[in-house]
């Protein structure tokens, strides 16, 4: 016969994580709403578009240090504030993210973005739902994510100084699908064995909802600037 004390247990831990699964999402979906909204906004505005396209490089730069820096300004905020900080982040995207549309057609955005979001799904479940632990994984995907991301910066560098890194562009692009869709499995399986270790910290609970949201935020950017790179067709 089932303890009941050790089932009611399971099931409001099973409840909690479920919750905190569904903030962690619902952050990284207002995340990616915010940055579709300010880059439409940029779209609209020449001025704007301008300024997103002369300061690419600029951009990269300021994204790059506040993801490093993001988690000790999260935890040195309330939750409400570190929240307001992703957003911000996620605004500023956005706007690196706006000359897009002046390089590939509406319906190649659409496409991408409609195909990472369904293997964004897939690889998330797929952490999610899984029986084993993937932290395996983390060192592998983590010394690609950095190799992935000093041959980005080699690239925009060459591509300002008009050099054509087309071919190298692809290759990276193609690298970077399998990575983020693996971080993304990795992130949310990692979130899932992690979670009994601070589910009863309401507030450690929230802040590292934040940063989670930021991680699997940035998993699908990269990923959908990848296939658009790849599947785009150019105006």
């Amino acid at each position: 016969m089932a303890n009941p004390i050790l089932s009611r247990s399971g099931s409001m831990s099973d409840s909690a994580l479920s919750q905190h699964m569904s903030q962690v999402f619902n952050y990284m979906a207002g995340g990616v709403g915010v940055s579709g909204i300010v880059a439409y906004a940029v779209t609209s505005s020449p001025a704007l578009m301008q300024l997103a396209i002369k300061g690419q490089l600029f951009w990269f730069i300021a994204l790059f240090g506040v993801a490093l820096m993001l988690q000790k300004i999260v935890f040195s905020l309330q939750p409400a504030a570190g929240l307001a900080v992703f957003a911000g982040f996620a605004a500023l995207m956005g706007l690196s993210l706006a000359p897009l549309a002046m390089v590939y057609t509406g319906s190649s955005i659409a496409t991408a973005f409609a195909t990472a979001s369904v293997m964004f799904a897939g690889t998330a479940a797929y952490g999610y739902f899984t029986k084993k632990s993937l932290s395996g994984w983390g060192t592998f995907l983590m010394m690609g994510v950095w190799g992935l991301v000093g041959a980005s910066i080699i690239n925009l560098v060459l591509s300002l100084f008009g050099v054509n890194t087309g071919p190298m562009s692809f290759v990276i692009s193609l690298i970077a699908v399998p990575l983020f869709a693996g971080m993304t499995a990795y992130d949310v399986n990692n979130i899932r064995e992690t979670f009994a270790s601070y589910g009863r910290d309401e507030v450690m609970r929230s802040r590292l909802a934040i940063l989670q949201a930021t991680s699997l935020y940035i998993n699908f950017i990269n990923m959908f600037t990848a296939l658009l790179n790849i599947l785009g067709e150019r105006r």
